[in-house]
């Protein structure tokens, strides 16, 4: 691979000052991504690098193209400075993000522009098998038509909901396969390197580099979707745990019902506090007579789609506004427990319900959080909607397997 950074995927090893000097060629690409622009001092300053290392390190990315020239700016008594930045179109990602009933896939340069994408892909979430042929089926629509030639695509993300093992490349609660992991049936079928993660981890990770007042320390990113999820930072790094299965707040013991979890378990968060818990919350309420225009959809459809709630809600449908009053100060209860536990900066509301925005959803979540969690905790946490709305799994998705290509996480 003519790149230095990604020779360690061909399975060079590098040891000695070729390893040191090649971590921090891949600083410099960090710093970049964040300070767009930057000059040889200032990275000098961020990286505590003398300014003759960072000028070879740089001049060596700059001759592999990975980065190239920004323009000048002006140091000192008019003296101008050459800025650098990461070339887009060096080499790219490709994202795939796998929702309930639809697939979203992008493709990233390597300066984190997305390049091409296509949302709302339909799924059919069904056998497993017949599932994954139809990913495959996707991804390779979705190269075929790209202008950007496949052996420019260094690696490939995949997000998904449920028991993602990271390291083993592994969906426990989907496409699970006796005879081979999913990670190694996509990469035999695409030809390209795969990577997997869980979706909230994904969302999380597009909310913390492409959201509103990000790059603290501590954040939590809350995926209310259907399920719920929570991608955690802690300073500035996400958190995987043992095996990847961190975050798994929609699981916490927190009620005393005999709801059946999707994991088996009773009295989970999820099942009051979820896209799921707001379904059936509607449904067994028309069932016992609450008048809802969701009624009318239900019955051509056969089924809700949480998109079919957000539309009621913004047009004023009371059982719809009266379930995700419920469902959110449900969600505060658990969020209490999170902040009483890693007292975050901010704690981030994504997911598809985030698109209910600021009015309703976060009230009623801020009126439960100081309710039933400490205040000298609280106090220093902020809650805000996500304004990517669906848009940062697939953000995410493609920026993960970048980092992760590069060896950044």
């Amino acid at each position: 691979m003519k790149y230095s950074v990604f020779k360690h995927l061909k399975g060079e090893e590098l040891s000695g000052t070729a390893f040191k000097l090649n971590r921090q060629r891949k600083n410099i690409i960090s710093k970049l991504s964040i300070h767009k622009d930057s000059t040889i001092p200032e990275l000098s300053d961020h990286l505590n690098i003398s300014i003759p290392k960072v000028n070879y390190l740089l001049m060596g990315l700059v001759e592999e193209g990975l980065v190239i020239e920004g323009g000048q700016t002006t140091e000192g008594v008019g003296r101008k400075a050459t800025t650098y930045k990461l070339s887009q179109s060096s080499c790219y990602f490709l994202g795939v993000e796998i929702k309930k009933y639809k697939i979203n896939i992008g493709l990233m340069g390597f300066d984190k522009t997305i390049i091409e994408s296509t949302y709302d892909i339909p799924f059919p979430f069904t056998e497993p098998q017949e599932s994954l042929n139809a990913i495959i089926k996707e991804i390779n629509v979705f190269l075929n038509k790209s202008s950007i030639s496949k052996d420019k695509i260094i690696g490939v993300g995949l997000s998904m909901a449920g028991r993602v093992n990271v390291k083993k490349g592994e969906i426990l609660t989907i496409y699970h396969f006796e005879d081979s992991p999913v990670k190694s049936k996509l990469e035999e079928a695409i030809q390209l390197p795969v990577y997997l993660d869980n979706d909230s981890r994904t969302i999380a990770y597009g909310e913390y580099y492409f959201g509103k007042k990000m790059n603290v320390g501590n954040v939590i990113v809350v995926n209310l979707d259907y399920g719920i999820g929570t991608g955690i930072f802690i300073d500035g790094k996400p958190l995987y745990g043992a095996s990847g299965y961190a975050g798994e707040i929609g699981h916490i013991p927190l009620f005393n019902n005999e709801k059946i979890c999707l994991c088996g378990k009773k009295g989970c968060l999820q099942t009051e506090s979820s896209g799921f818990a707001l379904i059936d919350f509607i449904i067994n309420k028309m069932k016992e007579g609450s008048n809802s225009r969701l009624s009318v959809v239900l019955s051509k459809k056969g089924f809700l789609e949480l998109e079919d709630i957000i539309k009621a809600v913004q047009l004023g449908d009371n059982l719809a506004i009266e379930a995700v009053t419920i469902i959110g100060y449900n969600l505060g209860k658990g969020l209490s427990v999170a902040i009483n536990m890693f007292n975050p900066n901010i704690i981030v509301i994504g997911g598809t319900l985030s698109a209910l925005g600021d009015s309703l959803l976060l009230p009623v979540i801020q009126s439960s959080i100081f309710q039933h969690s400490l205040s000298i905790v609280n106090t220093d946490t902020q809650i805000m909607v996500s304004k990517l709305n669906d848009k940062a799994g697939l953000l995410g998705c493609c920026l993960l397997v970048r980092d992760k290509t590069l060896g950044l996480i």
